[in-house]
């Protein structure tokens, strides 16, 4: 099945991916991503498939994250993490963490989702950044509101709905997970585009996301870890 989609998690990591052309490797930063590399281990953790009916995700919750490792076209890994550090009244402290050759940045939003299955009822309330060099910046709020748009396009991967998907079982460093919910998104992400095959599973917490296998470049994600509780902000 084919969809087109608001940009997904896959189409956000793989233009951080194809993106990454600017700052220089790190010798530092690329013998810590090898490191890691080399100590994944195929998973014996062994997920079953989604009972019957079951197309949403996991309630957020503060503490949960995400690790994958990804690959991009010149067959470079790098590794990107989401966790939930907080809560805010109706909103949760997302914060995103990317490890590549050039180097460890962060990403922290605070973001209210009125319905997990409309993209439209997300509100991006608060942004901060942190570079390589650990320089910390906060998005002023007249930004913010006039890059709703683009902010909510980062956080889309949040916004789910299996429902009318096939199902078939996926294998990563996380384990062997039945019954994924398939499909083919085409999605954008600024000036990039990205057709990606992916597969999900209701027992990976924040977006779900378990594999994806770029179709128009050759970049692939996989689940490394994940966890429902123990999430800690690096800001």
């Amino acid at each position: 099945m084919r969809m087109n989609a608001v940009p997904s998690l896959f189409a956000v990591a793989a233009a951080i991916t194809l993106s990454a052309c600017g700052p220089s490797i790190d010798p530092a930063a690329k013998a810590d991503i090898d490191r890691q590399v080399a100590a994944l281990q195929p998973g014996a953790n062994a997920v079953p498939a989604p009972a019957p009916g079951m197309f949403a995700p996991m309630p957020f919750a503060v503490g949960q994250w995400t690790r994958y490792k990804m690959t991009n076209d010149k067959n470079e890994p790098s590794f990107i993490t989401y966790k939930i550090v907080g809560q805010d009244g109706n909103a949760i402290w997302l914060e995103v963490v990317h490890e590549a050759y050039t180097g460890r940045t962060m990403q922290k939003m605070l973001v209210a989702f009125g319905n997990r299955m409309d993209p439209s009822s997300v509100e991006i309330r608060a942004v901060s950044t942190k570079d390589a060099k650990g320089r910390v910046q906060e998005m002023p709020a007249p930004v913010i509101s006039m890059m709703q748009s683009t902010y909510r396009s980062a956080v889309s991967m949040l916004v789910i709905n299996w429902q009318g998907l096939p199902q078939e079982s996926a294998a990563v460093p996380a384990g062997k997970f039945d019954g994924c919910f398939k499909a083919r998104t085409d999605a954008q992400w600024g000036p990039w585009r990205s057709v990606a095959d992916s597969w999900s599973h209701p027992a990976v917490p924040l977006s779900g996301a378990v594999r994806s296998q770029g179709v128009d470049h050759p970049f692939t994600m996989e689940l490394a870890a994940f966890g429902t509780s123990g999430a800690v902000s690096e800001f």
